[in-house]
């Protein structure tokens, strides 16, 4: 686009630090929304394919369970805490220099990953050990995952209809939610017999395809500003540091265990650290977080169903997904289960951007939590002998779920903060951020918490009624004891190698059983939950209220205002 353009009234930039929205001829605008896609599913592939090979990337470079939770608290921290420094980034240098610095990082990152995955730093003249650039490489693969979801929605709203324009958001922030089906179809493909090498290079080609689009077809500038001040590194700081320590609390508990003494160290380091962070924000002239806005009852209700969503949401990825790999089932056997999960995703990205209601959000946030209910429900029929296919209806249901709830959350945060102001997007990006980020982790610590206890549970009750005189019990330790007869040639050696089988047997009973306990646990939250969403919606129906009439008065009156 020419610099000489003027750009007309309801063309400008909506805020400093975001590009302006001229009216863009139908080839320009398809262009715009096929780019904000793929960066959209690039962005998401920084996560999933972590998530997805964790175990092989730990195998591949002789990492413990320990080391290996590291490279996830590396992602998770730097993607919870940037969000604040990226919208600064935006308003005070541009659009056009953030896009650039965003995708030289993620170059950077893919690049770094793919010489570790190669091998081609394990030799004696490189010093740094290539655990240490995989962590590095992680985190700064959290840095630009967030900003390329940024990127992905801008090019999103352009690529929309003036009317549908809003749409690009939900759009944006759904496609993240493909990173982890996708990646779990493609690992199978790419990564063949666990190596690596081909899945990052990849990412690599995806990393150079986003960087030639959009020197291609730019975003259309906008208005900057100088907007860093000195306190904001500082409270910058005392921020960030608090949400790394949380996410090395909640990743390192889940391998390590809640009672490792030094566990405490970092809880208390993110209360106090937070604690200051928001202190400082709260008493600044012009601060990055409004704080006491943050601390109203509706942004806090609104936070706390994000979490409670994305902890809810954590039956998908951590509970079903981790009783099919305890059952035995690897990647390669659900790669059809993972198709469904991701038809369900594009199903609801779709519904949700032709049918979100801004005048009725609650009523979606209602239906997807009922459906995490009915798909939690289903689950809670399972045994020894269940297989993906049992699954597919209940995680389409809960993968529907988890997209749909989306466009109403990022709707509601949205009118809410543009309400009040400018100012208070920044706001609401990061508590949506760290709801989201630090809702999925403490879900599946509680998940992993929940069902190794349970588990332990279940395998001492069944092994307290252990009755050696049992008829049925002695068969299979006898049949266990015949199948290795030929491989073990002591009978002892053979009856304590069989009993050792036995009780692996029951091992399994007892994890089935523990997974569900935990179906039933997520089914009853999720009925609660609805339950309380929909008394408050009939409510406000009652009385003929809107929750956000004030807020989209707001509005009005500033579109009426231009």
């Amino acid at each position: 686009m020419s610099n000489e353009y003027q750009f007309k009234p309801h063309e400008q930039p909506f805020m400093v630090g975001s590009p302006a929205t001229p009216d863009h001829p139908t080839r320009r605008k398809v262009f715009y929304l096929l780019i904000g896609i793929f960066i959209g599913i690039t962005a998401s592939f920084q996560n999933g394919l972590l998530v997805a090979n964790l175990t092989q990337i730990q195998g591949e470079m002789g990492l413990t369970p320990v080391e290996g939770g590291w490279i996830s608290v590396a992602y998770n921290m730097t993607n919870a805490c940037i969000t604040v420094l990226l919208y600064k980034i935006r308003q005070q240098f541009g659009m056009a220099l953030f896009s650039k610095i965003t995708l030289f990082s993620l170059l950077a990152t893919t690049s770094l990953q793919w010489l570790v995955s190669s091998h081609l730093l394990d030799t004696s003249a490189i010093i740094i050990e290539p655990y240490y650039l995989e962590i590095i490489a992680r985190g700064l693969s959290g840095m630009v995952a967030s900003a390329m979801t940024v990127l992905a929605i801008f090019y999103c709203l352009q690529g929309m209809p003036t009317a549908k324009r809003i749409s690009g958001l939900i759009l944006g922030f759904g496609l993240v939610q493909f990173g982890i089906p996708l990646s779990r179809i493609i690992s199978p493909y790419l990564a063949v017999d666990g190596q690596l090498e081909t899945l990052f290079l990849f990412e690599l080609g995806l990393t150079l395809i986003c960087f030639a689009l959009i020197n291609i077809l730019e975003l259309p500038p906008g208005n900057t500003e100088k907007v860093f001040e000195k306190l904001d590194f500082l409270s910058f700081a005392f921020f960030a540091s608090g949400l790394a320590a949380l996410a090395v609390f909640l990743v390192q508990g889940r391998i390590q265990w809640w009672t490792t003494p030094w566990l405490s160290y970092p809880l208390i380091i993110a209360v106090v650290t937070i604690s200051i962070a928001l202190w400082i924000e709260t008493h600044r002239k012009n601060p990055m977080l409004q704080v006491r806005w943050m601390r109203s009852r509706n942004i806090i209700a609104f936070t706390i169903t994000g979490a409670v969503m994305r902890i809810l949401l954590s039956e998908q990825n951590v509970g079903a997904a981790g009783l099919l790999a305890n059952l035995g089932y690897g990647n390669d056997q659900l790669i059809t289960f993972y198709a469904v999960i991701l038809a369900a995703s594009v199903l609801a990205l779709v519904i949700s951007i032709f049918r979100t209601n801004a005048m009725d959000l609650r009523r979606p946030v209602i239906f997807a939590v009922a459906l995490i209910a009915v798909g939690a429900w289903l689950d809670t029929d399972i045994s020894l002998n269940s297989a993906p296919y049992m699954f597919y209806v209940s995680q389409f249901m809960i993968a529907f779920a988890a997209v749909y709830f989306m466009g109403p959350m990022v709707f509601e945060g949205m009118f809410r903060a543009i309400a009040n102001g400018p100012a208070y997007i920044i706001s609401f990006s990061v508590i949506f951020s760290i709801s989201q980020t630090i809702g999925g982790l403490a879900g599946a610590a509680a998940i992993q918490a929940f069902t190794t206890i349970r588990t332990q549970m279940h395998y001492a009750d069944m092994v307290s009624s252990f009755n050696l005189g049992d008829p049925a019990l002695m068969a299979q330790v006898a049949g266990a004891g015949r199948m290795l007869s030929t491989q073990i040639t002591d009978a002892n050696q053979a009856n304590v190698a069989a009993m050792g089988q036995v009780l692996q047997g029951i091992q399994r009973q007892a994890t089935v059983a523990a997974y569900a306990d935990l179906f039933f646990l997520m089914a009853t939250i999720a009925s609660i939950t609805t339950l309380i969403l929909l008394l408050n919606y009939l409510y406000h129906r009652y009385h003929k209220r809107n929750p956000l009439a004030k807020e989209l008065a707001a509005i009005a009156k500033m579109r009426e205002a231009k």
